[in-house]
């Protein structure tokens, strides 16, 4: 009869990953079951980057799939499962190892070590082959007391690399592929290119590129910085993009922790590193992707949906999307010219709510963007993201020739003050003030073009822009028409709290702006039926403001309260 076996293997470090442990594994798991005549039941089962220690892959690790398998009946009695060494199972202590092989021998299943040779089945757990027994017994607490010593080690090691940290000494050269540190030194040096790059991902995230967008620019623009290695291959990728637009580096700060893949400790240690950028640029990327959040699915690069995430029903309190019918083509798709776009309810299109109202979703966004986009998109919704990284270099390249330039005219000045009848030196005086002059001129040019590339101008020209933006979301170039409307779609999360969809009438609209005071009612049409502003009043008797802001902030500002606002605001007018 054949006997089959199962072979296990298990590293728990990246470092064993790029070294023969998996192979040396492979190697001695298989000349046992070719040396005792079993047959392979399946592919080899393996888990990567877990510690047998903690005994984290006992549960959620492939080894874990592997005995729910085992639970559930999925092989014959008599099945061996092959490992390497006792350890490759579990470094916990005694009892833990004993009973989770119990379990398995329960099963019907037999553990087989190739090194030292080993056989665990009931009779040598049990005790009858009392050999065996004391083997394992002296295996699994081998294997924990290394793993114990080891975990010791490595926790007085962090200890000591943490609190060279806060006394500001570079505790290890590893550090953020921007930066160059040497151990024991006082700080790091910029990679200003790199550094240059790093803000560039940041704009980018500003603009309203998601993590995929980057990666891919990146991947078409900038020499990678590295190999992945699992991959081994020179890319960017999108974790180590979104790494970056996550890390507490960037800003200057080292977050203390307890060691590889252990919590933080909570400690901050600021400055540790240098901040590349800056807070109000960090912020307002962060906030783009606070914003994307619940943006993506099959359209999500295109945002064919402006208002995704702030719709609602009024009738019963689902989500309201976007729906595209029309003449389909051959391929199934809408055919173009004969589509139209409504918005409707969710759950009226699976018969649950009663508001099958369909609303035209170009004359409501139109509406809309009438009236509230010159208020939600602002200066950072125009910054010319590839002119700001070479810009903010250039910036800092002329503050620090200003520096220099006023060192120099301190000393100049000093020695003048020695030898005040020195032609020489006051030659080299008005040398350096007309240096000083020409750095500080284009200093001032630097800053206006930057500026003006953060999207700072004027009123009027600001007035311009969103037109420029209105009309671009409809552009023919598809580049420039999605770029417009994922600028429009993470402002309008910023600035819209609710729009609600109701059914009364001939169906009404009502966009309630973050803050409560600000709200616009539509027709389905998108004809504009009430505009509310409450900002005027805001200062009004205590009584009515604490009533208006119960009745807004407790209904979420439905239609209905909205209404009774009006009595508030004419109660209040009295």
């Amino acid at each position: 009869m054949t006997t089959l076996a199962i072979c296990y293997h298990r590293f728990s470090s990246k470092k064993q990953d790029k070294g023969s442990s998996l192979a040396r594994q492979r190697e001695e798991t298989t000349a046992l079951m070719a040396k005792e005549g079993w047959t392979l039941a399946e592919p080899f089962i393996e888990d990567a980057g877990r510690s047998a220690w903690k005994s984290d892959h006992l549960s959620v690790g492939n080894l874990g799939k592997l005995r729910k398998r085992i639970d559930a009946g999925h092989y014959v009695a008599g099945t061996r499962i092959i490992v390497e060494n006792l350890d490759r199972l579990s470094r916990q202590e005694y009892r833990t190892a004993r009973r989770w092989i119990e379990d398995v021998n329960d099963a019907g299943l037999i553990i087989e070590v190739a090194r030292p040779r080993l056989t665990l089945n009931e009779d040598a757990m049990s005790g009858i082959n009392v050999g065996p027994m004391l083997q394992h017994l002296f295996e699994s607490k081998r294997a924990n007391s290394e793993g114990n010593t080891r975990s010791d080690r490595q926790q007085a090691v962090v200890a000591n690399l943490n609190q060279r940290a806060r006394d500001g000494v570079v505790a290890t050269p590893c550090a953020p592929l921007w930066l160059n540190g040497e151990k024991g030194a006082t700080g790091f040096q910029r990679i200003e290119d790199r550094v240059a790059v790093v803000n560039m991902i940041y704009e980018w995230c500003a603009s309203g590129l998601g993590y995929t967008g980057i990666t891919k620019r990146l991947n078409a623009t900038v020499e990678p910085w590295s190999v992945g290695w699992k991959s081994e291959r020179a890319q960017w990728c999108t974790a180590y993009v979104r790494d970056i637009l996550h890390s507490p580096a960037v800003e200057g700060e080292y977050h203390v922790g307890k060691g590889s893949n252990q919590p933080g400790t909570g400690e901050i240690i600021r400055g540790y590193y240098p901040r590349i950028v800056e807070a109000d640029l960090v912020e307002r990327a962060r906030a783009a992707i606070a914003k994307r959040q619940g943006t993506g699915g099959r359209n999500a690069g295109e945002a064919k949906n402006l208002f995704v995430g702030v719709t609602t029903c009024e009738q019963c309190g689902g989500s309201v999307g976007r729906l595209a019918s029309g003449t389909r083509g051959k391929s199934g798709s809408i055919g173009r010219g004969t589509s139209y776009e409504y918005f409707n309810c969710r759950n009226a299109r699976y018969g649950t709510c009663a508001n099958k109202m369909n609303y035209r979703y170009d004359l409501i966004e139109r509406a809309a963007l009438t009236e509230m986009l010159h208020l939600a998109l602002d200066d950072t919704h125009f910054v010319v993201v590839d002119d700001v990284a070479p810009l903010s270099a250039r910036t800092a390249r002329a503050r620090k020739r200003i520096e220099e330039l006023e060192h120099e005219q301190g000393n100049v000045i000093a020695v003048l003050r020695k030898m005040p009848d020195s032609a020489a030196m006051l030659a080299e005086l008005t040398k350096v003030e007309g240096e000083l002059s020409r750095a500080r001129a284009e200093l001032d040019t630097a800053q206006r073009a930057l500026d003006q590339a953060r999207g700072q101008v004027s009123p009027d020209e600001h007035l311009r822009r969103v037109q420029e933006v209105r009309d671009a979301i409809h552009d023919n170039d598809p580049d420039v028409r999605e770029q417009a409307r994922r600028k429009v779609r993470d402002a309008i999360k910023g600035i819209v709290a609710l729009m609600t969809f109701d059914q009364k009438g001939d169906g009404r609209v009502t966009m309630i702006l973050k803050g409560n005071h600000v709200a616009f009612e539509f027709d389905r049409s998108g004809n504009v039926l009430k505009r509310h502003n409450y900002l005027a009043w805001v200062n009004a008797a205590d009584e009515f403001k604490r009533e208006a802001s119960a009745r807004m902030v407790g209904a979420r500002g439905q239609t209905a309260d909205v209404v009774a606002l009006d009595d508030i605001l004419r109660r209040a007018r009295a």
